[in-house]
């Protein structure tokens, strides 16, 4: 019996302490301390494996694999048009070079052939940054058009279009002055024959000069700048690939020191831009700079894509918007400074 006891004794014990262990490892209330939590990893951008040169690859070079290309990972917002990619070295191994490809340089579709005579014509640089449906158009510019000159090769614009509207006969396209029958009722009932009134309308008309009516809108918005000032004459930008990784962009060589007393000479202001259109858009820019519209261009921010909605700006909507009220006619004026007044 007392042996009994003892092991329903023991058997107590052991409970309680496991039950305080429990609550030990767990904390009271069954609430215990929250792991640490770990640092959210940074995302990393999206990769695409594509074939790069590793060497300088000579104009005419049949391209070997250990010697000249292998695949790198590049991130997409770095890329060339997808459509000239290569994705194998198989693509590109004994192919031939068809222009100069620098180390570092992605390997694209248009740098390489399978036919020698097509070295003889290798095209300028400036088609290899030209996506597919695009075409470049030369776009003049002056530092009012262009921002004062703040737009950049990989900028985005918006075209901005002032005009004016004039009525015109619509056989002959020469204005119209609309005869002035408010002017004839009022002659008349002064007392002046109606033939006389008439003769009078008449040359007032042809004196009176038409107000064109001056309206502003936007119209092709988000379009990209390829390249600021001409291109190269020698047709070629030397290692000019937005994609060439930082590590593999040469050191820009020192520049001269002027002579003391020499005044370092301005570099003169580029007169065009060369912008990335849809050939839709290339007519729509053509037309307006051929017609006798007011053309410029408004900078968009570096990450700023999105289309925008706008109303056409007139003095009616100047008026109406900013609720501005035309002034009444008064019978005296501010008479101007006499000559020579402070």
């Amino acid at each position: 019996m007392n042996r009994s006891r003892i092991f329903i004794f023991l058997g107590i014990v052991l409970l309680l302490g496991a039950v305080v262990l429990v609550l030990l490892t767990q904390g009271i209330g069954g609430v215990g301390p929250s792991p640490a939590q770990a640092p959210s990893p940074t995302p990393e951008p999206p990769m695409t494996e594509i074939v790069v040169a590793v060497n300088n690859i000579p104009r005419g070079s049949i391209i070997g694999q250990k010697d000249y290309v292998i695949l790198r990972k590049i991130p997409d917002d770095n890329l060339p048009p997808k459509d000239l990619l290569f994705t194998k070295l198989d693509d590109v191994i004994l192919k031939r070079a068809r222009t100069d490809i620098f180390n570092g340089q992605p390997v694209l579709r248009t740098m390489i052939t399978d036919d020698p005579k097509s070295l003889a014509a290798t095209g300028n640089d400036a088609s290899l940054f030209i996506p597919s449906g695009k075409v470049a158009i030369p776009f003049p510019i002056s530092a009012a058009t262009s921002v004062g000159y703040a737009v950049g090769a990989g900028d985005r614009v918006d075209i901005l279009v002032s005009f004016s509207i004039l009525d015109v006969n619509q056989e002959g396209q020469y204005p119209v002055i609309p005869f002035n029958r408010d002017l004839l009722d009022e002659l008349v009932a002064a007392g002046m024959p109606n033939a006389d009134a008439v003769a009078k309308v008449l040359e007032a008309q042809a004196k009176a000069q038409v107000q064109p009516r001056l309206v502003t809108q936007l119209t092709l918005q988000n379009i990209e700048v390829m390249y600021v000032g001409e291109w190269p004459a020698d047709g070629r930008l030397p290692q000019a690939t937005p994609t060439l990784p930082p590590d593999q962009v040469p050191a820009p060589a020192p520049a001269a020191a002027p002579a003391p007393g020499t005044p370092t000479p301005t570099p003169p202001r580029p007169t065009m831009l060369i912008l990335l259109v849809d050939q839709q858009q290339a007519l729509i820019v053509k037309w307006l700079l051929e017609s006798n519209a007011s053309v410029e261009l408004a900078l968009r921010g570096a990450n700023d894509n999105a289309p925008v909605s706008t109303d056409p700006v007139s003095y009616s909507y100047i008026l109406t918007t900013f609720n501005i009220t035309i002034p009444p006619k008064v019978n005296s004026v501010i008479a101007p400074k006499p000559a020579g007044a402070p």
